[in-house]
């Protein structure tokens, strides 16, 4: 097949592609590098740049493909998606729309969204079924609303102009590649604690909220080799929405605890270095006390399991560190 990749210069992308290319697809990929400029890299696939948000040019990507992995979008840690709140609900939508819109004026049949875990902002129980987002009140972020959205345009889109899709929810990807940013936030909270604790040598330590929150953290290559394997030509995964994650459930306070010990242990911290203390430097009413996956759907049904551990993720982590220094460092 012939596919395009939308957001493919992005972490979990970059582990996706080179999957699609061994299977034997061809990969078009488009990014606008919003997030942190050009990136010059080698690619076995062909690219462009531009903006998603503009019909001429979706039409145009879009003609003669046969799917679309959809990942653009524009992504930020909790401080990061409450600042830009409109840049996030309005764009992603809009880009969203325009690329349904060309699917359809070109009968490409076939889309894989990739959505989040935020969809679950406001659902009960936990862990979280995939029926359980849409039985909830509406996220209370922006953020999670364009998600949710975003999955009720490709279930409409489908009903209405016979799509075939399948629908991705990831829970809090761990990655090597994210590097933390001075604004508190703006990254996801791994990259954040990465660069605090280990580069910054922040004791206390600067968080959000209490710091008591429970999330579950997911290795980056676990959700690419989901998405690779079953985001196309696989009928389990047809007109299906899927949890990628690792039910492994950790406060903050606790992650921050494992990362500092762990640099301890691998002589990126001194072993002598004093107890961690926190300090709340933000906090946010709508923040989610408590995500965590019900995978059992992924695994019965597409034989999907994750095989990393947080423990492990925040080792190689630490071993890659240096290739990926914050903006700061």
């Amino acid at each position: 097949m012939k596919l395009l990749v939308t957001g493919s210069e992005g972490a979990l992308m970059q582990a996706v592609i080179p999957r699609l290319l061994e299977q034997g697809h061809n990969v078009l990929g488009v990014d606008n590098f919003a997030r942190y400029g050009e990136l010059e890299r080698a690619r076995d696939y062909d690219f462009r740049r531009g903006d998603l948000a503009d019909p001429a040019f979706v039409d145009d990507l879009v003609r003669g493909t046969d799917g679309v992995l959809q990942a653009a979008g524009l992504i930020y840690g909790v401080g990061g998606f409450h600042r830009r709140r409109a840049d996030i609900l309005s764009n992603d939508v809009k880009l969203h729309t325009n690329i349904l819109e060309a699917m359809c004026r070109h009968s490409v049949r076939h889309i894989a969204y990739m959505s989040s875990s935020m969809v679950y902002e406001r659902a009960e129980p936990c862990p979280s079924r995939e029926e359980d987002a849409f039985a909830a009140s509406i996220p209370a972020t922006d953020y999670g609303l364009s998600k949710l959205v975003g999955e009720r345009l490709v279930i409409a889109f489908a009903a209405q102009y016979d799509l075939q899709y399948t629908i991705w929810r990831p829970f809090n990807i761990i990655t090597p590649h994210e590097r933390g940013e001075a604004e508190l936030g703006t990254s996801h909270v791994f990259a954040d604690y990465l660069r605090n604790l280990v580069l910054e040598r922040k004791n206390p330590l600067p968080i959000i909220g209490d710091g008591e929150q429970i999330r579950c953290f997911t290795w980056i290559e676990d959700v690419a080799r989901g998405v690779a394997e079953h985001a196309f030509e696989s009928p389990p995964a047809a007109n299906e929405t899927f949890n990628l994650g690792n039910p492994e459930p950790i406060t903050m306070r606790a992650l921050a605890e494992l990362i500092y010990r762990t640099a301890q242990d691998c002589g990126r911290l001194p072993k002598d270095a004093p107890a961690l203390a926190f300090e709340t430097a933000l906090d946010y009413a709508d923040d989610v006390k408590k995500r965590i996956p019900n995978v059992d759907k992924a695994r019965e049904r597409l034989g999907w399991t994750p095989t990393q551990r947080i423990a492990d993720s925040i080792k190689i982590c630490l071993d890659n560190l240096e290739a990926h220094p914050s903006a700061a460092a």
